[in-house]
């Protein structure tokens, strides 16, 4: 069994083999791509609000706003070039999203007054191991560099500090936890997976998780992983029910005048193929971010993980309109909607890169 480490601090990968205890690690890494830098300040821009005169979308409400987020302005369009900006029809409002990872910090400017802390299946911890649970937090639901700025975060922690791991039996107890903590906190909730936990095999005890989730009415999105190998083989997406998320970038090519175009591809080194139900941006993405000394910044990441994050963010955006929606569902229109076949290198014939954009917008509208 074989499993990626990626540290908070490096962009340096090992590949372990792991004895029986099942190591399960975040699917991203900061992004030190040159000329690239790690932080940056915000865009002054404005936002608006338009509300339709008549429109068959899903929302009468039509949110847009300037954005820094080259992942934002890549998901609300069909195609490229970007332009700056980012509309969606809802907002998350309402949504629970609960984050298993590491840690996610409540004092973040992106996630502040809407994080609540969960479950730990470390209880002699740090809150906080590293920034990867704030980031993939802030991939769903960041102030500005989220997909749902109003859904609500829950921290779900099941990675152990010192080891940066986490085991099957945290992941099992934090589902456990989940699905009473829903029964509390009724309405429509997802729960986030960025991590991988083999990939040779499928696991029993995680395939039994899914299950107890969605059939508490419980979507689960899960990164595809950051490795260069086909999803199918890859655990816990290949759990039955699972919302299996790959990464994709933007990247250039020649044309044979000569001229230079950005077309979208999967991002290197991430799993392919056809287990893989929806892409999203994982490469170079700004998001939400911790210091050495837990103070908020903003950094360039990249991997599965930060997908799948974006993926439950627009996840939160039907659930807002559709509160009833079975898991199923969910998954559907995350399909249906979805950008097809606009992807280079997925090792497929078929593919889907994930679409948040307002839905057959009328031509009139009024702006609030």
């Amino acid at each position: 069994m074989r499993s990626r480490i990626s540290l908070q601090t490096s962009t340096l990968t090992a590949l372990a083999v792991i004895g029986a205890t099942v190591v399960l690690v975040g699917c991203a890494q900061i992004s030190q791509q040159p000329g690239l830098a790690s932080t940056t300040p915000s865009l002054a821009g404005s936002s608006s609000t338009y509300t339709l005169a008549s429109s068959s979308a899903r929302s009468a409400t039509v949110y847009t706003s300037r954005t820094i987020s080259f992942a934002l302005d890549r998901i609300d369009q069909r195609g490229l070039p970007l332009d700056q900006t980012y509309t969606h029809s809802e907002t998350g409002n309402g949504v629970t999203v609960y984050v298993f990872d590491g840690g996610v910090s409540q004092t973040h400017p992106e996630l502040q007054g809407r994080v609540r802390v969960g479950f730990t299946g470390f209880p002699d911890d740090p809150k906080i191991c590293n920034a990867h649970g704030t980031a993939v937090a802030g991939a769903i639901a960041g102030a500005t560099l989220g997909v749902a700025p109003h859904a609500n975060i829950v921290d779900v922690k099941m990675v152990q500090c010192e080891k940066l791991r986490g085991t099957i039996k945290a992941i099992v107890d934090g589902a456990r936890w989940v699905i009473e903590d829903h029964k509390q906190h009724p309405g429509p909730a997802i729960a986030n997976w960025s991590f991988i936990a083999d990939t040779s095999q499928r696991i029993p005890a995680l395939d039994s998780a899914v299950n107890e989730l969605r059939a508490a009415g419980i979507p689960v999105i899960v990164s595809a992983g950051n490795l260069e190998i086909d999803a199918c083989r890859v655990s816990p997406g290949n759990s039955q029910g699972t919302i299996v998320v790959g990464a994709s970038g933007v990247t250039t090519e020649q044309l044979k005048d000569g001229s230079i175009q950005n077309v979208d591809r999967r991002a290197p080194g991430t799993a392919y193929g056809s287990c893989i139900d929806v892409y999203a941006p994982g490469d170079s993405v700004m998001l939400p971010s911790l210091d050495r000394n837990e103070a908020p910044i903003k950094q360039l990441w990249n991997g599965t993980s930060m997908s799948a994050g974006y993926v439950s963010g627009a996840a939160a955006l039907y659930l807002e309109s559709h509160p009833d929606a079975t898991p199923d569902q969910v998954g559907e229109e995350l399909k249906r909607s979805a950008t097809v076949n606009v992807l280079r290198d997925t090792k497929t014939a078929f593919s889907r890169m994930l679409y948040v954009g307002a839905r057959a917008l009328a031509v009139v509208a009024t702006r609030q």
